[in-house]
């Protein structure tokens, strides 16, 4: 059956095993609207690391050059004599990292 999701997932059209997403999508865009909007209105703030932060993500799961983009990031930030850590999480998320 996963084999299948995927494929009607990225067909050009949307398929009819799939229309039952139609009216989430309509809420996931109404729920991070509003979630925008509090954020506008200062009613949440926003949280800021203690620390630079870079993000290296995608929305496919492997395959992408996330994992070689974040070994380049490392190794270009020790050469500066920073000390970077990486924290992984979700998919495949296992050392050793680079020290």
């Amino acid at each position: 059956m996963s084999e299948r999701l995927v494929s009607w997932w990225y067909r050009r059209r949307l398929v009819f095993p799939l229309w039952f997403l139609i009216p989430l999508s309509g809420l996931f865009t109404f729920l991070a609207a509003l979630r925008r909007l509090m954020f506008f209105l200062r009613i949440r703030k926003a949280w800021q690391a203690p620390v630079p932060v870079i993000v290296v993500g995608n929305v496919t799961v492997g395959g992408t050059g996330k994992t070689p983009t974040v070994l380049a990031i490392i190794e270009h930030l020790q050469s500066l004599g920073l000390r970077p850590g990486i924290v992984s999480r979700a998919y495949g998320g296992s050392g050793p990292f680079p020290a």
